[in-house]
């Protein structure tokens, strides 16, 4: 990477489901534009959490990190979060919060038929309630001018039907939650919201979908974007970087299309 600016600099960053993916590439970027306090959360794998973590030194060896499992199963996600953040990196604040982690890997899920309360009740807390709790905890630490950034989907504006219903309601949600954040967070407290609306993006879970649902949805998926590809965990990680920067400090309770153009049959 070539040097730049770094607008991001003396910022403290959480972001969550940062061991791979898309959550990865965010983390790496925002170290690259200044960041000096970043903490990573992860699923399961402390060891794709670590080679984040050497990557990241690799770009700053003065950055401070902390790396911890956080389940956006949990209603409890967000306090525990902030509180292992806060004690992890040794401040008293969050400057940025970047909430990727989510429930979204497509072999798991429920067709209409098979759907049970419990597996809804699941995405809807992944989806809508560990955003929502990562949110708020959050704003109680951060300072004015403090970024909030939810990575949603396209999907939430599609109709894909099964098995993707209530993934899709969820992700809906989800961006009816950041709309209604910025409505309280703006005034209050000085700190933007936005979801980033990305579609489909060469990450595991992406290919876990290829996998369940076959060559004819792989091909749609490519076809889907105006630009006739896939996209690239980095492509996203550079609109969150920005939002994330002082120059984006008038956008606001936005979804922020990063899709390659597939939403925009929809826009009028």
């Amino acid at each position: 990477m070539e040097t730049l600016p770094a607008p991001l600099k003396g910022k403290i960053a959480l972001v969550t489901g940062a061991s791979r993916g898309i959550g990865a590439a965010i983390a790496e970027k925002i170290v690259y534009h200044g960041c000096t306090h970043i903490a990573l959360t992860y699923v399961s794998n402390p060891k794709l959490a670590a080679e984040v973590e050497q990557r990241i030194h690799s770009i700053n060896p003065n950055i401070k990190t902390v790396a911890f499992a956080m389940d956006v199963c949990d209603p409890n996600c967000g306090e525990l979060a902030v509180e292992q953040t806060l004690k992890g990196l040794g401040v008293d604040r969050i400057d940025i919060l970047v909430s990727n982690a989510a429930m979204a890997g497509t072999s798991s899920f429920q067709t209409i038929e098979e759907m049970t309360k419990e597996w809804w009740d699941s995405m809807m807390t992944a989806n809508i309630w560990a955003p929502f709790t990562l949110a708020r905890e959050c704003a109680k630490f951060m300072p004015r001018g403090g970024r909030i950034i939810v990575l949603s989907s396209a999907n939430s504006k599609l109709a894909m039907g099964d098995p993707f219903l209530a993934y899709c309601v969820a992700k809906a949600g989800g961006d009816a939650l950041v709309r209604n954040l910025a409505a309280t967070f703006g005034v209050q407290k000085g700190i933007t919201v936005n979801s980033i609306s990305v579609g489909p993006v060469e990450t595991d879970a992406l290919r876990e979908s290829f996998a369940a649902k076959g060559p004819e949805f792989e091909a749609m998926a490519h076809k889907w974007p105006l630009l006739q590809r896939i996209g690239q965990p980095e492509e996203v990680a550079n609109i969150v970087a920005f939002v994330a920067s002082p120059g984006a400090s008038y956008i606001h309770g936005n979804q922020i299309p990063a899709n390659g153009g597939g939403l925009a049959m929809l826009q009028g």
